[in-house]
């Protein structure tokens, strides 16, 4: 039991959290050389950003519908961060936490975003190792649980377009949850 209280208080601690964004930060710097190709990309798929508002919409609805419902069930409420660790470590500080922070979200959105499109909407199956994946960067279970739809919804894309458009609607969502955060956060 000692050993599982000093865990936990080293993974809440500042420091670890700090620790765990600068490494996730550098995934995505280590791409740098990428990052033309990947603008480029957005660009050949950008006709497919018009479906954002689609998995947005579902984000919506669950919000107002299912969260008041789930976030009462302690298993499906547990996070190990309590937020995504990509809106920087200081998000539970509001607004001037995450400000700073917005620059390199979208940066890491252009790249992180074409990996996932390439590596998890190759099979179904994949699709829920994404959705699932989301816990390490600190969500709840049933907000993971709330991106297995939205992971088909964007293989379905794949499927019938190809990379370059689930690409571009993956990241066009992040965009608008991004700007809906900001703007829940400023408000």
């Amino acid at each position: 039991m000692q050993f599982l209280f000093t865990l936990d208080s080293i993974i809440q601690s500042e420091v670890f959290v700090i620790g765990y964004y600068i490494f996730t930060v550098a995934t995505s710097l280590i791409l740098i050389k990428e990052t033309k190709q990947r603008i480029r990309d957005l660009a050949k798929g950008a006709k497919s950003m018009m479906y954002a508002p689609i998995p947005v919409g579902i984000m919506m609805a669950y919000f107002v519908f299912v969260y008041p419902i789930v976030e009462k069930i302690p298993i499906l409420n547990w996070s190990w961060l309590g937020y995504n660790i990509a809106f920087g470590p200081f998000a539970r500080e509001g607004f001037w936490g995450v400000l700073p922070f917005i620059p390199i979200l979208i940066y890491m959105f252009i790249h992180i975003n074409h990996a996932e499109e390439l590596y998890f909407r190759k099979s179904k199956k994949m699709v829920i190792v994404w959705a699932l994946t989301h816990i390490a960067m600190g969500i709840k279970i049933h907000m993971a649980l709330l991106l297995i739809p939205l992971g088909f919804l964007f293989k379905y894309i794949y499927d019938k377009k190809g990379i370059n458009h689930s690409y571009s609607m993956h990241f066009a969502t992040n965009m608008l949850v991004v700007a809906a955060l900001f703007l829940t956060l400023a408000g």
